[in-house]
């Protein structure tokens, strides 16, 4: 019995010995500045919580003689027994080797000490989102060597993407990776969902992929849960959107005005409707009818954490944003998994990413001069109504002798043109560690878009030029699958000074796509449904399938960590190709000096902390055209009649040409950079020159119309394009006390030529500015893609003096000019002018483009500020080019009021004149302007809530916020925004279509952000 009570009573003892405590204290920096968000987790268990915004923490149910671990990205990890203690405080002391150890490569992970490509990363914290809806939006001079440009101010509008430059004449976007599956775009993510994005800009870093990486890889990371407590982030913002910019025009009595000079001028009679111009008073204001001031409303949840063996992370999001444009508006719901789990050698993960995006978009337009209600706005004359009782359809219109241009508020309110995208990415993967050092992963994804498109138009009788009286519908449903399966091996090993990383794999991606159409019109009042309409029946499916098989492999040997050699090589089997052609070899080989590592740079090491050279020369390749067009295709059912019976025989025609031995468009890549890092790890600077050589363009040569097949024009391998440049990226920053700061700053300059082209002499014609006007721009040897190719103004004629001296052999060059007229030059010196004059002009690409941006904090405050630009590039105005013609009956900009006319000769806006005989309005330089820009993009400030504040309510950290974004731009650009991009061919580019325009807006929102 006594051992009994013994035993119990030393159980009893070590019982109470190791009680469970509560654990609290404060973690802080080398500097004393507080770390929000270390993980604090008890060794051997899940029991787990996270510094709040003050570096504290409060860790219950810890045994007394057990060990805490603290861990932070970029500090050193550290663990402390508890030994009974009830507060211990923590100094965690910076990793500087770990501060940027790792980035995301080709199907893996990389230091950022082994790099030895053109790679730039920019983390969750760097994309500023407020105000701005899609990831790539927010990117805008961030990073060097990256051109992001608007598609337009349109609600939920995509942008342009250009990493170094033009290189095709046909799809220059990049490669997206999201969580290793390819997505078309990343339109439709949730920006606070994403961890990372790292861009893969040179060969080198980009030659994994193949012939998907000729225009570069963005690679994004979803953000994974922690080890730990379970987090809870509650986001929300809301606010308003406004037009920043309108179109200075001329009202009622004004348009009368030029109007009936113009009509003097040409000798023609006054219109009626401009009788008496001091009658007319203003009239209407289109563009007040159909701008207005916008809300949009943002909403995000999510919850993560995971134990020794897991993680977690589940979102979901909703944005809502009404356009600036009356009735547009978009919309998107998010949600988002991502787990994975590890179980011996075993690791197995997924994501889930689900999203359903609507438009209400705007009316392209309904033919005629005015194009889409932004681009009638301006051109709409102010004297006529915009309502009318008495109408089918209840608006009024144009009526009489003048241009058909259309009621804007009825094109926005009698056609509704609606689009729905459902999207689906999955990304499951397995990772087995075969031995030490070696791992096999199975890496299976899919994405599946489905797209429905619906247009219903109204009746209406609106003016006298447009007239629908049966309503019309047409719908239209499409389903993309795109399957990947990848299979990688990687070994890892390092032995002494000498480590490898070899990586070997086989890869396959199919592509499948299946659409239909069909539209009707003569539908009853009220019913929107095919089945209801009587006429116009039309109906259409497509269907093409594409495949890639690819094999791959890259090595990666260090010495010492001082010196980095990668090779890598892939091979690409497409089935756009034919069988001759169908397989390309992608190699790319690249090295890297880390001479900060050498003994002889000890001496320096505390001021220059980080001191690295790259080198790497790669080939990567381009099948980004249309399916099949190695085979000729044959349209059949194509019947026609012959003989004096008139027999119906049935036939075929040839619908396209093709080219069975087109091949892969190839693009070469020389790069050589540098890294550097000094100040204790305070300031980083980033250089790289680049050459890349894109050769074997694959162009679409015009055949003439006879053949039968000139839409569907065959491809051949014609040309070559180089674009060259530097790119450089500064970063600093530093604390004191309770004050911090970090500035950015980017720098870009890149030169475009395209070598040759086609037979050396051929041009390729784009950019049409307006419905009626001239190409403005040129593709050929020798310029830049999409230069400016236009004639040259010199001028006005001020006498009939000018008007005579300017003349060839004895022949008026200009014999249609009177003074007030412009005077063109005669550059091909054939004493005429015409189209043969046009000289190379200008380039859309800028000289350089450039960001910067600083990051402030004071206490519980922060302040972010965000400035981008360009510099050097052109663009051609081409609503300026109708609204200063004068030629025809529409409304004019209000700067034609400083027309020419005897009296007034000190002005550049020639005479009014209606039917222009000297072709004043045609497309020339003189609607060629400076595009150069800079903007003030985001203003934001914020502040985060005391933590006693929030104790009560166990919220971990509460910030509130306004935000400003697009605040001002400074540019002598006259139309909406020198920021076009449009998404499109790029031989457009610089060209601002102002019929098809859509302004950008100025945006203010005010936010919170909840963490418990």
């Amino acid at each position: 019995m006594k051992q009994v009570m013994l035993i119990f009573l030393t159980l009893l003892v070590y019982t109470n010995g190791v009680s469970q405590e509560t654990v609290l204290g404060t973690v802080k920096d080398s500097k004393g500045t507080p770390i929000p968000g270390v993980n604090v987790i008890e060794q051997g268990t899940s029991n787990g919580v996270v510094t709040d915004f003050d570096g504290n923490y409060e860790i219950k149910n810890v045994s007394s003689v057990s060990v805490l671990e603290y861990s932070y990205m970029g500090f050193k990890s550290q663990m402390i027994a508890t030994n009974g203690e009830n507060k211990i405080d923590v100094v965690l002391n910076e990793d500087f080797e770990q501060l940027d150890e790792v980035v995301v490569v080709g199907y893996g992970t990389q230091k950022r000490e082994k790099v030895t490509g053109a790679l730039s990363s920019v983390k969750a914290e760097d994309i500023v989102t407020e105000g701005s809806n899609t990831v790539v939006k927010s990117l805008q001079g961030k990073v060097a060597g990256v051109q992001v440009e608007s598609a337009g101010g349109n609600p939920g509008s995509g942008v342009r993407i250009l990493i170094r430059g033009t290189g095709s004449l046909g799809n220059n976007s990049p490669l997206y990776i999201v969580d290793g599956v390819q997505v078309g775009d990343i339109n439709n993510l949730n920006p606070t969902d994403i961890s990372s994005m790292d861009i893969l800009k040179d060969a080198s870093a980009a030659a994994i992929y193949g012939s998907r990486a000729a225009n570069g890889v963005v690679i994004i990371t979803t953000k994974s849960g922690r080890g730990g407590e379970n987090v809870i982030d509650f986001s929300t913002y809301y606010g308003f959107q406004n037009i920043v910019k309108e179109l200075d025009v001329l009202n009622a009595s004004q348009w009368a005005t030029v109007s009936n000079l113009a009509h003097d001028n040409a000798g023609l009679a006054r219109l009626d409707i401009a009788d008496n111009p001091s009658s007319l008073g203003k009239g209407t204001d289109w563009q007040d009818e159909i701008y207005r001031t916008a809300p949009i409303q943002n909403y995000n949840l999510s919850a993560s954490g995971g134990g020794d063996n897991y993680n977690y992370s589940v979102s979901g999001g909703y944005v809502d944003q009404e356009g600036i444009v009356k009735k547009t508006s978009y919309n998107r719901w998010n949600l988002r998994l991502k787990s994975s789990f590890t179980k011996g050698r075993i690791k197995i993960g997924e994501t889930v990413i689900l999203s359903k995006e609507y438009w209400r978009n705007m009316p392209g337009g309904w033919g005629g001069q005015g194009g889409n209600p932004v681009g009638s706005a301006p051109k709409m004359i102010p004297v006529f109504d915009v309502y009318n009782s008495d109408a089918v359809g209840g608006y009024g219109g144009a009526y009489g002798p003048v241009v058909n241009v259309a009621n804007p508020v009825a094109q926005l309110n009698l056609e509704t043109p609606e689009g729905e995208t459902k999207k689906v990415i999955i990304n499951a993967f397995a990772e087995i560690d075969i031995v030490d050092g070696l791992q096999y992963k199975l890496n299976v994804g899919y994405t599946n878009t489905n797209s429905y498109n619906y247009q219903y138009t109204y009746p209406y009788e609106v003016g006298s030029l447009f007239t629908n009286l049966d309503a019309d519908l047409f719908e239209s449903r499409g389903e993309t699958g795109y399957t990947l399966a990848e299979n990688t091996v990687n070994y890892d090993k390092t032995f002494g000074k000498h480590s490898i990383n070899a990586l070997a794999g086989f890869t396959f991606q199919n592509t499948e796509y299946r659409g239909l159409s069909g539209s009707k019109s003569g539908m009853p009042p009220g019913v929107y449904v095919l089945d209801a309409g009587t006429t116009n029946i039309a109906s259409g499916s497509n269907a093409w399938e594409n495949a890639l098989v690819s094999y791959l492999g890259r090595l990666t040997y260090s010495f010492d960590d001082r010196y980095v050699l990668t090779g890598i090589i892939r091979r690409d089997g497409s089935s756009r190709f034919g069988s001759e052609y169908r397989y390309g070899n992608f190699p790319s080989i690249a090295f890297a000096w880390n001479i900060s590592n050498e003994s002889f740079f000890e001496g320096i090491k505390s001021t220059v902390n980080v001191a690295k050279f790259r080198m790497s020369y790669g080939v990567l390749g381009n099948q980004e055209f249309a399916d099949y067009r190695y085979s000729p295709a044959i349209s059949l059912n194509t019947n026609y009649v012959t003989g004096q019976g008139q027999a119906l025989w049935p036939g075929a025609i040839q619908t396209a040409f093709a080219t069975p031995d087109i091949k892969w468009e190839t693009s070469k890549t020389f790069n050589v950079g540098a890294d550097f890092t000094f100040f204790n790890h305070k300031l980083n600077f980033i250089f790289d020159y680049f050459v890349k050589e894109n050769s074997d363009v694959l162009l679409q040569v015009p055949i003439p119309l006879s053949t039968g097949a000139s839409s569907n024009s065959p491809y051949i391998n014609a040309g070559q394009i180089t674009n060259k440049g530097f790119e450089t990226a500064l970063t600093f920053g530093d604390s004191h006390e309770n004050f911090s700061y970090s500035l950015t700053g980017t720098l870009s300059a890149i030169d475009n030529q395209v070598d040759f082209l086609g037979t050396g002499s051929q041009q390729i014609f784009g950019g049409q500015p307006t419905h009626h006007g001239a190409a403005a721009t040129v593709t050929q040897a020798g310029l830049p893609v999409g230069a400016f190719y236009l004639i040259k103004t010199d001028g006005i004629f001020n006498s009939d003096e000018e008007v005579s001296s300017h003349e060839s052999g004895g022949q008026l060059i200009q014999p249609n000019a009177q003074p007030g007229d412009i005077r063109y030059i005669d550059y091909n010196e054939d004493g005429q002018i015409d189209e043969d004059d046009r000289q190379y002009l200008g380039s859309p690409n800028p000289d350089f483009s450039y960001g910067f941006g600083a990051n402030l904090g004071w206490k519980n405050f922060d302040l972010n500020m965000f400035f981008q630009g360009t510099q050097g590039n052109m663009i051609y105005n081409g609503l300026r080019q109708d609204l200063e013609g004068m030629n025809l009956e529409f409304n004019y900009a209000s700067s034609t009021l400083n027309a020419w006319s005897p009296t007034n000769q000190n002005t550049d806006i020639p005479r009014p004149v209606i039917n222009d005989p000297n072709s004043n309005s045609r497309t020339s330089d003189r609607f060629l302007e400076d595009g150069s820009y800079f903007r003030f993009k985001t203003l934001q400030l914020g502040f985060t809530l005391p933590e006693s504040a929030l104790k009560k309510a166990r919220i971990s950290k509460c910030r509130l916020y306004i935000s400003l974004d697009n605040i001002f731009t400074i540019t002598d650009y006259k139309g909406y925004n020198p920021d076009l991009g449009r998404a499109g061919s790029v031989l457009n580019r610089g060209v601002d279509f102002g019929h098809v325009a859509y302004p950008l807006s100025r945006t203010f929102l005010t936010g919170v952000q909840f963490t418990f």
